[in-house]
């Protein structure tokens, strides 16, 4: 008898730095919102046991010291989403 363990992920996100489209998709809503500008962003494609999915965390990144700065969130839609606290840890 064989026996399989199937492990599923739990969580799954992509960093990327932030070309031109994005810089214009979300140029007003840092205008509006008085928001500083990100470098990074972390797409969340997947969250099984979290509350968001399917979002993107703007964030200030210093690749010379490897720190991260989460800023604020938004849907894929780009819209504003309101997280009581950011926090990201890079393993």
């Amino acid at each position: 008898m064989k026996i399989m363990v199937l492990r599923k992920i739990d969580a799954g996100s992509i960093m990327l730095l932030l070309n031109q489209q994005d810089h214009d998709n979300i140029d007003a809503l840092v205008q509006a919102k008085g928001l500083e500008m990100p470098n990074m962003k972390i797409s969340i494609y997947k969250n099984r046991r979290g509350k968001y999915n399917h979002i993107l965390i703007w964030c200030k990144a210093d690749l010379g010291i490897c720190r991260i700065e989460p800023l604020f969130a938004t849907g894929y839609d780009y819209e504003l989403i309101d997280l009581e606290e950011y926090r990201t840890t890079v393993v």
